[in-house]
């Protein structure tokens, strides 16, 4: 939504001159572990250090630790943590020591490292509440048993027969209760003489009414205290012989209840104002005759929607949605909030809307009330213009992979096709015109046949390691344990030439892509045997613990759990310098003549490790060996 069109920093320089209220901009202090240890004051008004009782110079040099030593232990210091760490507007009520004062306090994170408070002066509501709190204490026990109270008054007249005061006659237990006096103290004292107060705050002059027009009064709602009770009460009083029937009826829970209604209302509307989304409630409008829904009337609105579509309370209220909104017909909208009155389903959905007022995108709660509905606002212009980028770097991400695919397939057969050829009358040529090419032409085709032969062993790995990246299967359980004893047969011949041997833990079933996990597997095993020491027969273990993404490499989930599989040979090892090195495609540490190979293996492994959300590492020291770990996560779909 379009905010009013002002400068934002005349807007809250403003804000800050003119308000009732105090307002300042807390800046959080961290240590030199980004833990934040206490905050500082960047901006206040005059207002906010006169509640604090502090001069505006040393709120503006002073931390709050410093300005009030119990934030800690009144809790204070770590709402204002909780503010910047989660981003979460909060409204608490806190007792300034140095003033002695209660404020109410709005906080709203602004940036990562600063929260806008707003105090508001609730001292004499905090102390009338603390007074009513004692109060409520101490006369519980008798407000469970109040009830109705009647007492009969009988008329005193001074010499010229003027009625004057009233003597108490009779009470009922109700009575006594009500006015904490024992019926035998009351009866037959005065009125003026129990109660004093009676002569000024009208309940002598209602008496006194009574008699002089001989009707009925009735007083409903009256605070009256008595002794240390401040109650409320409907009073009926009515002629009876030369005196008054008194019925009076304790009402104080109600009321109290009625003003804490009030103090609820008031709370939600503040609650309401402080959110930074418009908050919107709509009536239903139905036609007399087909009960059709046919407009919405505004019944109330939040702060932040006055904002937005710069209307005010008495500029809405009472109108109707139509009238300021014409555009929700043809956009559907309208449509979408019937139904919500129809079906009683809250919905939640997405929307762009480029009318009255309104510009962008926004993410639209609608939920019934009533026979209306509430309406909320989330403007989300900014992240749908991030999801587009990404959804076109999704399409050009396809189109590389499309790319790759082209290139897989060109690899594959227009590639490999001239190689088979250059292959094929190389060997033509070494078969049958060896002779007649001396030694030095047949080295020659020697050397030949060796590059074609390398050139297509390059070919096919670079077309394995595009296939790990461009084709997957569906991910299933796959049993590493078969997995590796299958692979492990494929190598026995190899170890019986070299007297080697493989040992191998249980290991367990993984949620992955078969095909890939076979391709990792069987590259580390075949760099393991390549990379063997002459010194000794060649011996490989393979083992695996679980363990915490907190204690795996960087790359891992710190919550989540792995399986570490870790393959350790007594081959000749190499320089840790290169660990990162190994990784890569075409990377090689050692020369082409004593080990073959084209440096894709590891870069396959690698790449089938992140296809699985996990991770591998290797650590060596030359001539001891290599130790190469996977991590692949414990959880289904993790």
């Amino acid at each position: 939504m379009n905010p009013p069109i002002s400068s934002p920093d005349l807007m809250l320089d403003s804000v800050f001159r003119t308000s009732l209220d105090g307002i300042l901009v807390c800046r959080a202090i961290r240590n030199q572990t980004r833990q934040i240890v206490d905050f500082r004051v960047v901006q206040c008004n005059d207002r906010a250090s006169g509640i604090a009782g502090i001069s505006r110079e040393d709120m503006l040099t002073k931390s709050m630790l410093t300005v009030d030593p119990d934030g800690h232990q009144s809790g204070i210091f770590d709402v204002y943590r909780q503010v910047i760490e989660t981003g979460l507007p909060t409204h608490i009520e806190h007792h300034f020591a140095s003033s002695g004062i209660w404020m109410a306090q709005s906080l709203a994170r602004l940036n990562e490292e600063d929260i806008l408070a707003s105090w508001a002066d609730i001292t004499p509501q905090k102390r009338a509440e603390q007074a009513r709190q004692q109060q409520t204490d101490l006369l519980q026990a008798i407000l469970d048993n109040m009830g109705s109270g009647i007492a009969v008054m009988e008329s005193v007249r001074d010499a010229s027969g003027t009625v004057v005061d009233f003597r108490f006659a009779h009470l009922n237990t109700k009575a006594e209760l009500i006015t904490r006096r024992a019926k035998e103290i009351l009866i037959g004292q005065l009125c003026t003489v129990a109660w004093p107060d009676s002569r000024t705050n009208g309940v002598l002059d209602w008496h006194l009414q009574v008699i002089r027009t001989a009707a009925p009064v009735t007083v409903n709602g009256v605070n009256l205290p008595v002794d240390d009770y401040n109650g409320w009460y409907n009073i009926r009083l009515r002629p009876f012989g030369d005196g008054v029937i008194v019925t009076f009826v304790d009402v104080t829970a109600l009321k109290r209840a009625e003003i804490a209604h009030q103090h609820q209302t008031e709370l939600l509307r503040s609650v309401l104002d402080n959110s930074l989304n418009p908050i919107l409630a709509f009536s239903a409008i139905r036609d007399e005759i087909t009960g059709q829904i046919v407009d919405f009337r505004y019944v109330a609105q939040n702060e932040a929607s006055r904002q937005d579509v710069d209307r005010t309370d008495d500029e809405v209220i009472g109108h109707t949605m139509l009238e300021y909104f014409p555009h929700v017909m043809p956009t559907g909208l309208f449509d979408r909030y019937v139904r919500v009155i129809e079906t009683g389903e809250p919905v939640r959905f997405e929307q762009e809307y480029n009318y009255d007022k309104l510009s962008g995108w926004f993410d639209y709660s609608v939920s019934k009330w009533g026979d209306g509905i509430v309406l909320t606002l989330v403007d989300i212009t900014g992240r749908k213009g991030h999801q587009q980028q990404i959804e076109q770097m999704n399409r050009d991400l396809l189109n590389a992979n499309e790319n790759l695919r082209q290139f897989a397939y060109v690899a594959s057969h227009d590639l490999q096709e001239p190689l088979r050829k250059i292959a094929a009358f190389s060997n033509i040529l070494q078969d049958q015109f060896s002779p007649q090419l001396g030694g030095y032409g047949a080295d020659i085709i020697t050397r030949m046949v060796a590059a074609t032969n390398r050139m297509s062993t390059l070919i096919k790995d670079v077309l394995a390691y595009s296939r790990i990246s461009t084709h997957r299967e569906s991910f299933q359980m796959v049993s590493l344990n078969q997995l590796l004893i299958d692979i492990c047969h494929s190598f026995q011949e190899d170890l019986h030439k070299r007297g080697g041997r493989i040992e191998m833990e249980t290991l367990p079933t993984v949620w992955g892509d078969g095909h890939q996990l076979n391709h990792l597997f069987h590259h580390l095993l075949a760099n393991a045997m390549k990379f063997h020491s002459t010194l000794r027969p060649a011996h490989i273990q393979i083992n695996c613990r679980s363990v915490s993404g907190n204690n795996g490499p960087p790359d891992l989930n710190p919550t989540d759990t792995y399986y570490e599989i870790s393959l350790t040979d007594n081959g000749i090892g190499f320089d840790e310098k290169y660990v990162d090195r190994i990784f890569q495609v075409f990377q090689r540490l050692h020369d082409r003549q004593l080990y073959s190979g084209t440096g894709v293996g590891l870069a396959i492994c690698k790449r089938v490790v992140e296809n699985h959300r996990g991770a591998i590492t290797a650590t060596s020291l030359p001539g001891e060996g290599a130790t190469f770990r996977v991590y692949l996560p414990k959880s289904v779909g993790q």
